[in-house]
């Protein structure tokens, strides 16, 4: 097993100082069995340096570098914590080096994370603790070395090095799909560097990858991809309501659902950035002439409507988490009910929707002996989605949010699956602590390094 150790990086700035030595506690020489005054080689990620390691009588694990040494390694001239491995008598290894990928915004020194500001903060602190360097970083900063980390408080730009692992925490599919993009991860895999999650899957492919298996049909509502108005007529006459959903959406946008009335009336439910809007139509023809000008732009599936269960009144769904952390074994990490807001059909926070623990909903809706049934229920078919679609799918996937619903019976449906669940939705979120989908992805980090 690699001896390691936890230690923090103290950068000492002599500009006068060109040698290339490192002070090191003498707890460190003791717990790794290194020889005072020797030559060792000390590396970080793709660098590496020839150094004296002196001891010094300090009562904290703690390392020394002069600037030279630390450019040499491309590592900020900041404190830091990080684990040191004693690889070999000659060779001491620091890391290992996490890099999450997200767009940043950064003007006039004010840097902006967007909706992951502080679950990125929640990584930085985690990574503190458990020794691994921990950055966030562009397109744009990528190619220049850099990257931000968190200290004291805020997020600084300066010079890092080349990740060991990537979080792929891209918000936009259309940059996903760019040309820069593609060549990162050619240059990530040429370069054996480990990236999850690798895509965005979108709902048909999704739906296809489950509706292979047998067993979950009766877990699946009925789709099919919107390529004709025969297909839209078809299942409008076989379930009397449909959703019709755009196979790239996000946060309930441009989601239709459409009523058939005994009248032959179609009513139309469409949300928008504005908010609903109801239209109702006195024919099919009708119906589609509307919608046509709106579905051209992108692909939709149909779907068959689900009775959803209800709280208070609102439909309500669950959004569950599955994670690896130290293991390729998928796990629950969370689980929330989200409620749909009054007169809404979608229940995403972002249109509105609340949160409620689990356990509030359906106690509210379910004799007591019910619920421990149903919790497994839900546990057991969100981890087996998480696992089919690791399996099937191109492209390491480690953090999955399953979005099922409930029936009056207590049945679970599937959804949809995220890639990239939103970390606006859990039950920490107005918590000071680190959650535990934050310390999981960390986790899943250092078992991808391979360093441990």
């Amino acid at each position: 097993m690699t001896e390691k150790i936890l230690i923090e990086v103290i950068p000492v700035s002599n500009k006068q100082d060109s040698s290339l030595q490192i002070k090191m506690s003498d707890m460190i020489f003791k717990e790794l069995g290194l020889q005072n005054q020797q030559k060792i080689e000390l590396s970080c990620s793709r660098n590496s340096v020839i150094v004296e390691i002196v001891s010094i009588n300090e009562s904290e694990p703690v390392i020394q570098c002069n600037d030279l040494i630390l450019q040499e390694l491309q590592l900020p001239a900041e404190n830091f914590p990080i684990t040191l491995f004693k690889r070999s008598n000659q060779i001491l290894e620091i890391g290992p080096v996490v890099g999450l990928l997200t767009e940043v915004s950064d003007k006039n020194n004010q840097v902006s994370l967007g909706s992951i500001k502080e679950f990125c903060e929640e990584l930085s602190l985690y990574a503190n603790e458990i020794g691994v360097f921990f950055y966030v970083f562009s397109l744009n900063t990528f190619y220049i070395n850099s990257g931000y980390t968190y200290v004291d408080g805020t997020w600084k730009k300066s010079i890092v090095p080349y990740p060991q692992v990537v979080h792929n925490r891209i918000h936009s599919r259309k940059r996903e799909q760019s040309r820069r993009f593609l060549d990162f991860t050619d240059e990530l895999e040429m370069n054996n560097i480990p990236y999850f999650n690798d895509h965005f899957l979108n709902k048909w492919e999704v739906h296809e990858i489950l509706n292979e298996q047998e067993h979950l049909h009766s877990y699946l509502p009925d789709t099919e991809l919107l390529t004709s108005k025969e297909v839209l007529f078809k299942m409008l006459e076989k379930y009397e309501c449909v959703f019709v959903k755009p196979v790239h959406g996000s946060q309930g946008r441009n989601i239709f659902r459409i009523h058939k009335s005994d009248k032959d009336q179609y009513l139309l439910d469409y949300t928008t950035f504005s908010g609903d809007i109801e239209t109702v139509h006195q024919s099919f023809a009708s119906l589609f002439q509307s919608l046509f000008s709106r579905l051209k732009q992108h692909t939709f599936i149909v779907q068959q409507c689900i009775s959803l269960l209800q709280y208070k009144e609102k439909p309500l769904d669950f959004r569950v988490l599955c994670q690896k952390q130290l293991s390729e074994k998928w796990q629950l990490t969370s689980a929330i009910a989200r409620v749909s807001s009054k007169d809404q059909f979608v229940s995403n926070l972002a249109r509105g929707g609340e949160i409620q623990k689990v356990n509030n909903v359906l106690f509210d809706n379910f004799d007591s002996k019910q619920i421990p049934h149903i919790k497994r229920l839900i546990k057991e078919l969100a981890l087996e989605v998480a696992e089919i679609i690791d399996g099937t799918a191109e492209g390491i996937f480690a953090e999955l949010g399953i979005d099922l619903a409930l029936d009056e019976t207590g049945k679970p449906t599937i959804i949809e699956v995220n890639t990239k669940p939103s970390k606006n939705q859990e039950q920490y979120q107005l918590s000071t602590k680190i959650r535990p989908s934050a310390k999981a992805i960390l986790h899943h980090c250092v078992y991808l390094s391979n360093l441990d």
